[in-house]
């Protein structure tokens, strides 16, 4: 089990990789090429990971920790979206359009996540490394997860209309309560 008590060791980015369920299926050789691409990063308590409105230049691999998403709102303010915990992919969405970050990611707690380029994603896929493909793999798997829970809630949304107009009417209250505040 790799802890914090690691990070200094030279073989902190391979520990990581050998111990993640995600790479489970991957030979030594393609884990240690793994191991050798990834960056192995300390987020700490409230530390920003990445920037909603940033380049989306890498993605990440929460190893272990807690990493929330936010929505940024005006007024400085923000919406907790999910909590990722390890084994899950951050910021992968930019692997594929390019553009830039629709969130904001914290850490909560002490965290350690593995991080890689585009650039260098972009090298293993060319090269038809399998880890790409489990990693292509995952980002469909994640995007039809998140259109059916966003169907869901259109769904919830549009069958009780008298309960969303409801929802609505509290929201624009507490929004003027907080603009004569």
């Amino acid at each position: 089990m790799v802890d914090f008590d690691d990070v200094n060791n030279p073989n902190l980015g391979k520990d990581l990789v050998d111990s993640l369920p995600l790479f489970g299926e991957l030979s030594a050789r393609e884990r240690n090429i793994l191991a050798a691409v990834f960056r192995v990063r300390v987020i700490d308590d409230g530390e920003t990971l990445c920037r909603e409105g940033d380049r989306g230049a890498s993605f990440f691999i929460v190893a272990k920790g807690i990493i929330e998403v936010h929505k940024e709102l005006p007024n400085d303010q923000r919406e907790k979206l999910a909590e990722i915990g390890p084994n899950n992919l951050i910021g992968q969405v930019a692997l594929i359009d390019g553009k830039p970050r629709s969130a904001t990611c914290l850490a909560r707690g002490r965290s350690l996540v593995l991080e890689c380029a585009r650039d260098d994603f972009d090298r293993l896929f060319q090269a038809g490394s399998p880890f790409a493909l489990k990693i292509i793999d995952q980002v469909v798997i994640d995007l039809s997860k998140r259109l059916r829970e966003a169907n869901q809630q259109l769904i919830e949304l549009y069958s009780n209309p008298k309960q969303t107009l409801l929802l609505l009417h509290e929201a624009a209250l507490n929004i003027q309560q907080t603009i004569t505040a």
